[in-house]
């Protein structure tokens, strides 16, 4: 029996109601790989149900069929980058580095939080593998550009910073990737931006996996979330990306073909929900004087609320004093509990949270607060639109859903050391307990693990 391996696939945007449909989705979706359904060397990708074939048989049989269903709390982190790295690390959001899923880029845009590793806080389990002689590789996780990781792909998309996208993913690919997997494509003439990044994930995915023993390959998928978000759940683009979405998984699966010593993970993210209110609460900030603009872009600030999806989290510089910080929870509360904010009266879905754990949760600030709406919310930057915009506002532009952070997620696992029924805990707690089946620690984790009693919400 050789060493056991481990598959982590996070698929942004899944829930349970997809699991259920693609047990009875047509099997026949079409289309080739990312390169013309062959990789680099030449070789076939799997090949697709036949028309007329109801299964996904890898999926039916090695995912959703005996695996135990360990379910995620509501509350911590609900859009995808802040969930992988508190996964990843075992830390709670405040204490990962990774807090927002955009990256906070106030004075310094050269820095891209959820892409680069050197922003993670906390050791993660690539580097504790790693240093435990395991092979890692990661392809489009967050916050993994320049990790010590063997087979890393992070598909950064920093144009800022470079000049195209091969010359991005060289730079930020670990040299055994662009060796075994980037150098050929680039050869052959591949145009990564006419690449589904889904596509190529699974393809190398599938290549890796064929090539040598891997002990942790993380996985993530993107596709199905970024449509859903952009126009919505119920539309035909929105069924085909969830059909395009089972092929990748298919495709890996396969290539992984999990023995009884081996772990498997499928990790969806929270359900998203159709976006009922977009907030601006910076508009709050900058009618108390605590931020300045310039026309309609910031130009300083004593505090800011940077969007993550479902939440707002408060920054504050850190020289400010404990006054500042006062007045900011002040003039947010305007927004959530009494009073008028900027011209407009409080919403009954928006509460202000304090927390105390989020010291240097950047280079320059504090994370002092989190600003949550109800289902349905949305928070903004601007600083200088209209406080709060229902959802059905004809000059809405926002985001058609939004991730639902009170509602559970279920992340299905199978393997040793993992959990054999059905347990609860919180994104940091699944990535203890993942550490364990290892036999690692996480040297940053705030969390015990599946199973254990809650912690206070960070």
């Amino acid at each position: 029996m050789g060493r056991s391996r481990t598959l982590l696939l996070a698929v942004d945007g899944l829930d349970e109601h997809d699991l259920e449909t693609l047990r009875h989705a047509a099997g026949n979706t079409g289309g080739a790989g990312a390169t013309g359904g062959a990789g680099a060397n030449g070789a076939a990708g799997p090949a697709r149900p036949a028309d007329g074939d109801t299964r996904f048989p890898a999926l039916a049989r090695t995912v959703l069929t005996g695996m135990t269903e360990l379910r995620i709390r509501p509350g911590g982190p609900s859009e995808p980058a802040p969930v992988l790295a508190s996964l990843v690390t075992g830390a709670s959001v405040a204490r990962t580095g990774v807090a927002t899923a955009e990256p906070f880029l106030v004075d310094r845009p050269e820095s891209r939080s959820t892409w680069y590793a050197s922003s993670m806080a906390a050791p993660t389990l690539f580097t504790q593998a790693r240093e435990a002689g395991l092979v890692t590789a990661a392809l489009q996780w967050p916050a993994t550009a320049g990790a010590e990781i063997d087979l890393c792909l992070p598909l950064v998309e920093d144009l800022h910073r470079y000049r195209n996208r091969w010359e991005m993913a060289v730079a930020t690919s670990s040299p055994r990737m662009i060796t075994e997997h980037l150098a050929c494509r680039r050869e052959a003439g591949v145009q990564l931006s006419q690449v589904p990044p889904d596509d190529l994930v699974a393809e190398i995915a599938a290549e890796a996996l064929g090539h040598g023993h891997i002990d942790l390959l993380a996985a993530r998928l993107t596709g199905l979330a970024i449509v859903r978000r952009t126009l919505g759940p119920g539309t035909a683009q929105a069924r085909r990306a969830l059909l395009d979405t089972a092929d990748a998984l298919e495709q890996i699966l396969t290539a992984f073909s999990p023995l009884a010593e081996d772990r498997v993970l499928l990790v969806p993210g929270r359900p998203v929900i159709p976006t009922a209110l977009l907030v601006h609460p910076n508009t709050a900030l900058a009618a108390h004087g605590l931020l300045r603009t310039e026309e309609n872009h910031l130009r300083d600030f004593d505090a800011l609320v940077w969007p993550d999806g479902p939440r707002g989290v408060v920054h504050v510089r850190r020289e400010v004093d404990a006054a500042v910080r006062e007045g900011v929870l002040h003039a947010l509360s305007t927004l959530s509990e009494g009073g008028p904010a900027n011209g407009v009266g409080t919403h009954d879905r928006l509460s202000l949270r304090p927390v105390d754990d989020g010291v240097e949760a950047s280079e320059e600030t504090d994370v002092i607060a989190v600003l949550e709406g109800g289902p349905g919310t949305v928070f903004g930057l601007s600083a200088t639109n209209r406080s709060l915009v229902e959802g059905d506002d004809p000059y809405y532009a926002g985001p058609r859903t939004v991730s639902d952070p009170s509602a559970l997620a279920v992340v299905l696992a199978r393997g040793p050391g993992l959990p054999e029924r059905t347990v609860e805990g919180s994104w940091a707690d699944l990535g203890v307990t993942l550490a364990q089946a290892f036999g690692l620690s996480l040297p940053g984790a705030t969390a015990a693990g599946m199973g254990a009693p809650a912690a206070a919400p960070a």
